[in-house]
């Protein structure tokens, strides 16, 4: 089976397999190898949230639902990430003059 290429917004990292099989390139790009393409239009990977983190998303739940949002690191959740946002807040400001 031949392979397209999906064009991807950054380069990703420890991707996760979606519903085919896929290879990250170095120029952002995802190239697919068939498996379940029949079924899938595209490949789309959605990058973690956490901040600074490059890394792919846990890939959704085969039983439906939507992508969770952070990586398969375990310290990278909904509370650790607002965390992280306030100290690099706070370190910006204190960088600017603020405090």
């Amino acid at each position: 089976m031949k392979g397209r290429t999906v064009e991807v917004a950054t380069t990703v990292r420890g991707a996760y397999p979606l519903a085919e099989d896929f290879t990250c390139t170095s120029a952002g790009s995802v190239t697919t190898t068939g498996g379940l393409g029949s079924a899938v239009s595209e490949a789309v990977v959605k990058i973690c949230i956490y901040p600074g983190c490059e890394r792919a998303a846990v890939p959704p739940n085969p039983l439906g639902g939507p992508q969770p949002a952070f990586c398969d690191l375990e310290e990278h959740n909904a509370l650790t990430a607002h965390q992280e946002r306030q100290r690099l807040a706070a370190e910006d400001e204190q960088r600017s003059g603020g405090g």
